[in-house]
């Protein structure tokens, strides 16, 4: 996804091309995974996009995802986490998922939060910075990153999943799997403006200023003083 600013508008600039976010990627074959040994399952990928974006689902279909759904519509231009969460909430409560995997984050704009919000506007279970994860029947056992090492939870479906990092590898899709994913329906669905409401606005845009430039030290043996001295002057010793 683009990650550059329209100076004008405040926004993301959707000129350029697009392509599926890398962590989405891991969700994708982590959803692909669970389908293989569920049977009677599919996977659906589903992205909040400007409908002429609904084409960037396609690497998803070529890794074998069954059909895609692309949730776009005037009202989401310049949407914020509330009104994203609210038009994807909205399209999935009409599919009633058992299980909805997360990325860990957009390459856009890097909030790892919307699987919360979703989560929220659904009444769903979130387990969230996943490493690892085992179905079993309705029950989801999640192995979760935290800043003291790891934590073991147990969710019921239906419920949210959101992957920490890159926690497998995608599968590479084949020539011929890419042709198979060209021939795979991409719904299209107009977001419900009554369901949409942002809670941000823009107020301004402009470059970070440049930064200044380091304080460089020649060692000629105090060093280590002039390094304490600094520290003492800034408060952080």
């Amino acid at each position: 996804m683009s990650t550059t600013l329209d100076p004008r508008t405040g926004r993301l600039d959707r000129t350029g091309a697009h392509r599926m976010n890398s962590v989405d990627e891991n969700a994708v074959e982590a959803a692909l995974s669970l389908r293989d040994a569920v049977a009677g399952s599919e996977v659906v990928v589903v992205a909040v996009a400007p409908d002429r974006l609904a084409e960037s689902l396609r690497p998803a279909l070529a890794m074998g995802a069954d059909r895609g759904l692309c949730v776009s519509g005037p009202e989401l231009e310049g949407a914020d986490l509330l009104g994203v969460s609210s038009a994807l909430a909205n399209a999935l409560s009409g599919m009633s998922p058992d299980l909805v995997i997360f990325g860990s984050w957009s390459s856009d704009g890097y909030g790892a939060m919307l699987w919360a919000a979703v989560g929220e506007r659904l009444g769903l279970p979130v387990a969230s910075r996943a490493v690892r994860f085992v179905l079993d029947n309705d029950r989801l056992t999640v192995t979760r990153q935290i800043e003291q090492g790891s934590q073991v939870l147990e969710v019921e479906l239906p419920a949210i999943l959101a992957l920490s990092g890159e926690v497998n590898t995608p599968r590479y899709p084949s020539f011929k799997d890419v042709i198979a994913g060209k021939k795979k329906p991409i719904d299209q669905v107009t977001a419900t403006p009554s369901v949409i409401a942002a809670g941000t606005t823009v107020l301004s845009v402009e470059p970070a200023p440049p930064r200044a430039r380091g304080v460089v030290i020649e060692d000629d043996g105090q060093a280590h003083e002039r390094l304490v001295d600094f520290l003492v002057q800034r408060g952080l010793v």
